[in-house]
């Protein structure tokens, strides 16, 4: 497996640092394009880089904005805008146009690669969302909201605990302990970022109707983060007719960090190399 590294500029000065893992002799139709969750970076998805690599896939995964190597307030933005602007720059810096790889969102990514489809700032070949943020399960304090409302316009790189548990991610040991002590997850969001988010799962809702190319959606059945049945509820209307939704029984909600992630992300693999010569 070979990786390269760069770093894209965004439009406002951020540098975004971005990995490409690649075989030895990569297939232009054969690249995916991972935008990762809230908190976390792309380091962390090496082991999904792997499994890819072995059947001649390419990864590209940058760390957004505010996470991992990539500079900008830690987990804040004004608005999501904010990270599709940067998934855009960083497509269009890799000239993905003239082969466009599978673009793939995992929880926050999820909603903010529905949002780039929904704009039309990014054109995929097919759609991948893991645990898609389209509705929260985790419960927020209405006190800590109420507060984060009233200091949005005066200070809002207010910091507040995203309310993340670990031990609700994975029901992997081993890769729970790994979480534990990265040191460049994240474990706190500003009020910018958490109303900014409110508003991109308003927009996402509304502009449900604009998701008609292929589609594959999957979701832990015991997720206690993001929303199954937010999920369900948008799979069933958007209008695409090349679309699959998987439901895992028992999993939680970093499917690619349970004990069955290799099954998870062959079975991706697999629909997305049934549908080669359509997609």
């Amino acid at each position: 497996m070979q990786l390269a590294t760069q770093v894209v500029t965004a439009r406002d000065g951020v540098d975004l640092f971005v990995r490409r893992y690649s075989p030895d002799q990569p297939d232009p139709d054969r690249v995916l394009y991972w935008v990762h969750g809230v908190g976390e970076h792309g380091a962390r998805h090496e082991h999904i880089a792997g499994e890819m690599v072995s059947r001649g896939w390419t990864m590209i995964v940058p760390d957004l904005r505010g996470h991992g190597r990539s500079t900008g307030i830690p987990t804040h933005v004004r608005s999501f805008d904010d990270y599709i602007n940067d998934i855009q720059e960083i497509w269009q810096r890799l000239d993905l146009n003239s082969a466009p790889p599978v673009l793939l969102g995992h929880s926050m990514g999820g909603l903010v690669v529905v949002r780039a489809v929904q704009q039309g700032r990014i054109v995929p070949s097919a759609l991948v969302v893991s645990s898609p943020l389209l509705g929260l399960k985790l419960n927020v304090n209405p006190f800590k909201e109420m507060l984060g409302r009233l200091i949005l316009p005066f200070y809002p790189a207010m910091r507040f605990s995203n309310g993340i548990d670990p031990a609700n991610m994975t029901r992997d040991s081993g890769f729970a302990s790994l979480r534990r002590g990265d040191t460049l997850i994240n474990k706190t969001v500003t009020a910018g970022w958490f109303f900014a988010m409110k508003e991109a799962l308003v927009t996402a809702e509304r502009d449900v109707c604009r998701i008609s190319l292929p589609v594959f959606a999957l979701q832990g059945a015991d997720d206690r983060t993001t929303d199954p049945a937010a999920l369900a509820d948008w799979w069933n209307r958007i209008p695409s007719t090349g679309k699959e939704l998987l439901i895992l029984p028992g999993h939680l909600h970093e499917l690619f960090f349970e004990p069955d992630w290799s099954d998870t992300i062959n079975r991706i693999l697999d629909w997305l190399e049934r549908r080669k010569g359509r997609v």
